[in-house]
């Protein structure tokens, strides 16, 4: 996502995080569908949530891009969040999620397919993504993608598999 601009496909929007998001992000991870597979499975607490919407405001003016809220173009309804976050190694991530009532309908592979389009045009290369094994319907998308594991248990962590995509 480019600053102070949007990343569009034809049905969604991915545009920076406002301060009012934080409430949908917690009603989002709330769903246990939803958080079981991101951070620590838990769901966001509403002091993560803000912090979460700040630091990608500071990451879109440093960087230029980083991670925002997902749209419907439809209706602007806030349904997942999605973009480049940096988890402190210095490595670019590419991170995404929808809400469960999106699953299932194409909207993952347009969203994915727009992010690794974005991640051509700013040269990131490989692109990076994290994923629990037991994440089934992330892992097909990441694959579909053209990402390929390159690492199991990464960083130590049984629970989180690496995926590479080279542009």
């Amino acid at each position: 996502m480019l600053l102070n601009d949007r990343l569009e496909t034809s049905r969604l929007i991915v545009r920076p995080f406002a301060p009012e998001d934080a409430g949908s992000l917690v009603a989002l991870f709330a769903d246990p569908r939803v958080h079981r597979h991101v951070d620590d499975g838990q769901p966001l607490s509403d002091d993560m949530a803000r912090l979460w919407v700040v630091r990608s405001g500071e990451n879109l003016v440093r960087h230029g891009y980083g991670t925002g809220a997902v749209v419907l173009r439809e209706t602007g309804k806030l349904i997942g969040w999605a973009g480049f976050a940096r988890p402190g190694d210095g490595s670019e991530e590419l991170i995404y999620g929808l809400a469960p009532a999106h699953w299932r309908r194409g909207l993952g592979t347009e969203l994915l397919d727009a992010l690794v389009a974005f991640g051509r045009t700013r040269g990131i290369d490989p692109l990076r993504a994290t994923v629990a094994p037991a994440n089934i319907g992330s892992v097909r998308l990441l694959e579909k993608a053209g990402f390929v594991l390159a690492e199991r248990g990464y960083d130590g962590d049984a629970d989180c598999d690496l995926y590479l995509r080279r542009q």
